[in-house]
This record gives structure tokens, C-alpha cells and sequence, in this order.
């Protein structure tokens, strides 16, 4: 019991202990000095945010990933252990006016921060390869009290030179007068897997054998979007003439690496038999002869002088020279014709002719040809 006043004053032991430090702070030692109660005073709140990063760097690039490395701020400035990072990413460099609009990374692959000083890192996945990245950070105390922005680091992640495979099995076919269906298989993005950006389709009145071929055709404005790698695509163009044309195809991918060009696919003309390309070709050229083999007898091809028309109407009588007599099966075939004689071995004279498909004895189709 504490007597106060000469009243006395019943108090509990918290009570007495209280009052106890209250007069001990007040009259302090025997010189008046404040005596150590052991009691630490009331602490303000935290307002100290942790440290900007200053050495965010980045390291190991490949196609599709970068590491991020940075050394851990600490929660009051440069010490204790901060509790969060906001790590941000953009295609453009990344400061106070535009850290809002940036790309957070995904919060949970984050790492939580390591004690002051010490080295962190974090491997970001899933990139684009060949694109530039920026980074910048932000670190956060438990209050949370955020840092000012890190400094700002980029690095570009490796350009993937893998092309889309070549198309190998290119087929076309007319399906009517004016229409040609094309049919392969998709190549895929990196060779044989995955699936490519784009096809770029072309079309000719000759087959499309080299590059100078290729940047020669005409190119089909509209095209299918490529399938995975190895699923059937077809594709049927409209809108041209009857007459027989040579197709190919080229495949590019997101970062632009082409694919080698196609086989040539050559289709006849809705109904026709034969078609020849070019029909006027130099001393030393060759001719391209594509038909339709006869299902039931044999198929024969042959030259002769075009003067000569009346007399080879039964594909018998005063032929130059015989290309190929044989039965075959039934779809298109493609044979070249260098103007030497298979018979003789000799060069044929500078002149017109007539090439000749038929069917057994019986005439089929004519073309002219020139050879000058």
C-alpha cells in the first residue's frame, strides 16, 4: 500500500510499478540525471523506403530467355531486407513517366528479397527472339515504403535463324476452267516443327525450277495461313486462264528466315492433254513438255515439220522424231526436249514444228513449236 497525502491509496502491483518509473523519471539520480529504466520510448512510424537499385544488369541471353541480376537494397535504405520487388519490363526504355505503362512480370515467379547487399537474380522466360528488352525495379518494406526507380537495363535477346523446312511434296490440279487446287504439306516454323508465319505463293505459264524463276511469277495475293508442321494444306486459286501453269511456294517465319523454294508443281488446264512451255525457245534451250498419259493404251509424242500437218494426222507419216511411245499410268507427266534427235543424236535444223500427243494411232493435240 502506497500512502499519497496522508490518504491512503490501495493500487495493484502494475499500478505501484507504473507510478514508480514515473517518479524515478522525474527526480532522476542524486545529480538529476535521467535514470535507465530499461524501457525503450514509443518508436514514429517507418518512413525510410529501401535503397534504389543502381546495378540492375542483364546477363546469359538466348532465344527466348535473360537473366535479370541486381544486389538486394535492404529495407531501410541499405540495410535489413526489403519485402517485395516490382520488377517491369517494356520495349522502350523505362523511367518515372512511363514505369506505369510497363509490363510487371508475373508476381509469383518473383523472388523474395535476400538480406541487404547480397546478389539476386531471376530468369524471364517466354521472350520474343531477337527483340530488345528494358528492365527497371521498385523495392518495397513491409509498410510498404517503395523505393525510387532502379536504373533502367537492356539487353537483346538471341535472333533465331532457324528457316521453315522446304515444301518438297507440292501438288496442283485443275478443278475447273479458271481453277487450281494446290495441296502439301506444312513445313512447319524451325525446319520441321511448329508452325510458320507465312506462304508466299507463286504461279507461271513455265515451271518455276530456280530463283530466277521464282522472282519472274506472279504472286497470289491471298494465302492460307500455315498449318502446323505436318498437316495437309490445300488451297485453291481462281481466276485463271486454261492453259497449264507451274506453281511454287516459299515459307517465312515470325523473325523473317525463308524457307528454299518449293518443288515446282505443274498442272495442265482443265481438260487439256498437252501443254509444252515455252513454244518458242533459242538454239540450245529445251523444251518442257507436261500431258496426260492415255489410261488404256499407249501414249506417243512426236515432232514434225508443221508443214508436214496433213500427213501426220494419224500420228504415223513423216515425223522429225519420236519423243516417247509406251503405255503408262494414268495422270500427268513431265518430259524435256533438247531438239537432238534420239535416233540420230544429231541437232535438229531451225524451224517450225508441230508436237504431236496421241493416244495409240490416233491424234489427240497439237501445239507449235519454234526453235530459232
Amino acid at each position: 500500500m502506497i500512502w499519497f497525502r496522508n490518504a491512503p491509496v490501495k493500487t495493484t502491483p502494475i499500478l505501484a510499478l507504473t507510478l514508480l518509473v514515473v517518479l524515478l523519471a522525474n527526480c532522476g539520480g542524486e545529480d538529476s540525471t535521467p535514470v535507465d529504466t530499461g524501457i525503450d520510448p514509443p518508436q514514429g512510424p517507418d518512413t525510410t523506403a529501401p535503397a534504389a537499385v543502381a546495378d540492375l544488369r542483364l546477363r546469359a541471353p538466348t532465344q527466348s530467355t535473360l537473366a535479370l541480376v541486381w544486389t538486394a537494397p535492404g529495407d531501410d535504405g541499405t540495410e535489413g531486407t526489403a519485402a517485395s520487388y516490382d520488377i517491369r519490363f517494356s520495349d522502350a526504355p523505362i523511367d518515372d513517366s512511363n514505369w506505369e505503362h510497363a509490363h510487371p512480370i508475373d508476381p509469383t515467379i518473383v523472388p523474395t528479397p535476400k538480406p541487404a547487399g547480397q546478389i539476386e537474380t531471376i530468369v524471364i522466360k517466354n521472350l520474343d527472339s531477337g527483340a530488345m528488352y528494358y528492365f527497371a525495379l521498385k523495392a518495397s518494406d513491409e509498410v510498404p515504403n517503395q523505393s525510387e526507380l532502379s536504373n533502367c537495363c537492356n539487353e537483346r535477346t538471341i535472333a533465331e535463324t532457324n528457316p521453315p523446312g522446304d515444301i518438297t511434296d507440292l501438288s496442283a490440279v485443275a478443278i475447273d476452267a479458271s481453277s487450281y487446287e494446290l495441296t502439301w504439306t506444312a513445313p512447319g516454323d524451325d525446319y520441321t516443327t511448329g508452325t510458320a508465319t507465312r506462304y508466299d505463293i507463286r504461279y507461271s505459264a513455265r515451271p518455276i525450277a530456280n530463283e530466277e524463276d521464282w522472282n519472274d511469277a506472279m504472286v497470289v495475293a491471298d494465302t492460307p495461313p500455315p498449318q502446323p508442321a505436318g498437316e495437309t494444306q490445300s488451297f485453291v486459286l481462281s481466276g485463271l486462264n486454261g492453259q497449264g501453269f507451274g506453281f511454287a511456294i516459299k515459307t517465312v517465319d515470325e523473325l523473317d528466315n525463308w524457307s528454299g523454294l518449293s518443288n515446282s508443281a505443274l498442272a495442265l488446264g482443265f481438260n487439256e492433254l498437252i501443254w509444252v512451255f515455252p513454244v518458242s525457245i533459242p538454239e540450245g534451250g529445251q523444251l518442257n513438255i507436261t500431258f496426260r498419259a492415255s489410261p488404256s493404251d499407249a501414249t506417243w509424242i512426236s515432232l514434225s515439220e508443221r508443214f508436214w500437218w496433213w500427213e501426220t494426222r494419224a500420228c504415223g507419216a513423216k515425223v522429225v522424231t519420236e519423243l516417247l511411245r509406251e503405255p503408262l499410268a494414268e495422270g500427268v507427266y513431265t518430259i524435256t526436249f533438247d531438239f537432238i534427235d534420239p535416233a540420230t543424236g544429231q541437232y535438229l535444223p531451225t524451224g517450225s514444228y508441230e508436237l504431236h500427243l496421241c493416244y495409240g494411232p490416233h491424234l489427240q493435240e497439237h501445239v507449235w513449236v519454234s526453235l530459232y
